[in-house]
């Protein structure tokens, strides 16, 4: 028994099996599940990372193609002119230059003007007009979409600056003429020219003041006997550049754009971006201007030193970037650079939908399997835990209909017979064993051995009135049936106040509390059990009287004292037990209760434990064999502050009041006051035995010297 307990005892400290199979199921595939998210995340990761990295050397690639295509043939033509121009140096002074001029203006859609500035001031220009361009301050006329300049300094003190414009199939469309301001031997690109010597040269991007357009001026010097003789140039509007970087988006969120050694925008996508408005004129804009912070950014994170392509985090928007700042080749002339800026995210959208499908499949698969493992744990554990149940009820001696214990699992099965034993062994033991004890004693932690100890507990003792007579006078199964209901009254009663039965002794039944579970108020559940056996008592016994039969007085005593309590006996057979002189005196007490007519007598070690939560009202002091001193004792009549059916009627307490009284008197040895009182007690309560007891010993003269012995 002890063994079943603490096996049972310890598996309830354990894990449950099927939450175990469950949880063991989860240990190992939630780890592998989330190493396969996370491979699969950084193989994406890493594969949109390579994507963007190929992209962005592809855009940078077709931007160099894209400039120098822009370039090149514009170079070339520049160069052939001012071989012609070396050849002869007046041919541009001629009018039959304007055709050469307009021939190179139509061979490229990206020239906006080509021109020739001479050594004296004289300039020849042919260039493309825009509907509502001005021209010397004045709106061109409307058909106008070319024009040819001719400034001639030579020989004249007054020069006059002619324009002669020309519709879309080259016929006129209307003249223009002003004294000549400009001159073009003070602009950058003709000092610059001349400072480059025998070579080509690029400007740096500028506003052009014929059209206010942003672009460059490739021009190159020709001379005559080794002077310079004039220079050849063609403007290029920067249009061509960002268009291409506007078709060309490395992905929907990038920019891509050229810029100079001093940050300043040489081509963006949106070709308003690349010049601003300061002062009432148009200059050329640089990163920090733009309207998007991104370009600027992307600079300020580029590490000190180290590869064209860096990744950053934007701090307001949380997002990484890749990014690309190269510079375009050196055959160019001119130190640009390209710079590229992309999300990460533009790349890895694809990828981070993949992994939330591969995240929300794997969850909903771990769900489905979890469903599948607890069905089959359940499978598993079902029998397991039926059969725990059915141990549990053997621990508590219990008896319920239970279905039949079924599994495929011959180690289960095998199991389940072994408890079926167990079942039918603790059952017959059951019949031997008081199952209460056996139920403490399984719960309890003392060892189930022979010995015992010392433990301040109280004794119950309850017997039957008259039951020898009874036994004579009625029939052997009729007083079976009657003294077993009251039996089971006596044993339900101490069994609801956590007593114990220690035995039944014919028709008395002797028990005790505090033992083996410790209690600190084991005297109160004692009276408690006490009373409600005799309001068992009272429905039994007017139950018996419908049926014709005596009601069964009953008689207790109760005690507190200090009792040796353990397993007595051999080891082949033993018993839970109490021993002593504590157990003597309850059981006297319960043979007091005929002396004084009473049904519950209590005794002053029970008053001193408990008397403050009881109706208690005082007997008498009584000798006690072996004792030197008396002992008060008392009577129980209810219980203070309890169930309602426990508590002391009016008339109850008021009989406790005037006993008590009167035993004052009588205790010290006013005995003519004693008299009285007792006799008040007796008018009030014809039918108080114990006032009647009382009275007739005060009568006699008998004080608290000579009390009743015990």
């Amino acid at each position: 028994m002890k063994v079943l307990s603490m096996a049972f005892n310890g598996s309830r400290l354990g894990i449950r099996l099927r939450p175990s199979i469950v949880a063991l199921f989860l240990v190992l595939a939630i780890p592998l599940f989330a190493t396969t998210v996370w491979i699969g995340y950084v193989t994406n990761d890493r594969i949109a990372r390579d994507t963007a990295d190929a992209l962005v050397e592809k855009a940078r690639f077709e931007t160099f193609n894209s400039t120098i295509e822009l370039l090149e043939p514009i170079k070339t033509m520049v160069k052939i002119a001012a071989r012609l121009g070396d050849l002869q140096p007046e041919f541009f002074r001629e009018d039959a230059s304007a055709a050469y001029l307009m021939e190179m203006l139509s061979n490229n859609a990206h020239i906006d003007s080509a021109y020739v500035a001479m050594a004296d001031g004289s300039f020849r220009m042919n260039l493309k007009v825009r509907p509502g361009a001005r021209i010397l301050n004045e709106e061109v006329p409307t058909p106008a979409r070319s024009a040819q300049r001719w400034l001639d300094r030579k020989g004249t003190a007054d020069p006059q600056d002619h324009y002669f414009f020309f519709d879309g199939e080259g016929k006129p469309a209307g003249t223009r003429s002003a004294a000549a301001v400009y001159d073009p031997r003070v602009r950058p690109w003709f000092k610059e020219s001349l400072a480059a010597g025998n070579r080509l040269s690029i400007s740096d991007p500028y506003i052009f003041a014929t059209t206010g357009m942003a672009g460059i001026t490739v021009s190159m010097p020709f001379y005559a006997q080794g002077q310079p003789a004039g220079v050849v140039a063609v403007d290029i509007t920067l249009d061509h550049l960002s268009v291409f970087l506007k078709s060309r988006p490395v992905s929907p969120g990038s920019i891509s754009l050229i810029i100079d050694e001093n940050d300043r925008i040489v081509a963006h996508p949106d070709p308003a971006e690349s010049v601003r408005r300061e002062d009432g004129k148009l200059i050329q804009n640089n990163l920090s201007r733009l309207s998007s912070d991104l370009p600027g950014f992307a600079m300020a994170s580029r590490p000190a030193q180290g590869s064209e392509r860096f990744t950053f985090i934007h701090s307001k928007n949380g997002l990484e970037y890749v990014a690309m700042l190269s510079a375009l080749p050196d055959s160019l002339g001119k130190s640009w650079r390209v710079m590229i800026v992309t999300p990460l995210a533009d790349f890895s959208a694809v990828w981070t939908e993949n992994n939330k499908k591969l995240l929300a499949f794997g969850a909903l698969a771990i769900v489905i399997e979890v469903l599948l493992i607890s069905l089959l744990s359940k499978l598993i554990s079902r029998p397991i835990e039926q059969l725990e149940s059915r141990i549990m009820d053997v621990q508590n001696f219990t008896t319920k209909p239970t279905l039949a214990i079924r599994s495929s699992i011959p180690e289960i099965q095998s199991l389940i017979r072994a408890v079926h034993a167990l079942e039918t062994t603790i059952g017959a033991f059951a019949s031997f064993v008081p199952k209460g004890l056996v139920r403490k004693l399984m719960n309890s932690p003392q060892q189930l051995e022979l010995g015992g100890h010392s433990r301040f507990l109280t004794i119950f003792f309850s017997d039957l009135e008259s039951f020898s007579s009874l036994a004579e006078s009625s029939p052997a199964q009729e007083l079976l049936q009657r003294v077993s209901a009251y039996l089971e009254a006596v044993t339900l009663a101490v069994n609801e106040e956590q007593g114990t039965i220690d035995k039944f002794i014919g028709d008395g039944v002797m028990a005790f509390w505090g033992a083996p579970e410790l209690l600190d108020d084991h005297a109160y559940r004692s009276c408690v059990a006490s009373l409600k056996v005799l309001q068992r008592m009272e429905v039994l016994n007017a139950q018996w009287v419908q049926q014709g039969l005596a009601p069964l007085g009953i008689r207790i005593g109760i005690h507190s004292d200090s009792v040796l309590v353990g397993n007595i006996g051999s080891s082949e057979r033993m018993s839970y037990t109490v021993m002593g002189d504590g157990v003597n005196l309850a059981s006297r007490l319960e043979g007091v209760n005929k002396d004084f007519g009473t049904r519950i007598c209590v005794s002053h070690s029970v008053f001193k434990e408990a008397g403050e939560r009881l109706w208690l009202r005082p007997i008498c002091e009584v000798n006690v064999k072996g004792r030197r001193a008396g002992m008060e004792i008392y009577e129980l009549v209810g219980i203070k502050g309890a169930d309602p059916s426990l508590e002391a009627s009016e008339a109850t307490v008021r009989l406790c009041e005037m006993t008590r009284v009167a035993y004052e008197a009588f205790r010290n040895s006013n005995m003519q006051d004693a008299l009285r009182l007792y006799q008040a007690v007796l008018d009030a309560f014809p039918q108080d035995p114990v006032a009647a007891a009382m009275l007739a010993r005060c009568a006699q003269g008998s004080g608290p010297a000579s009390s009743t012995p015990a």
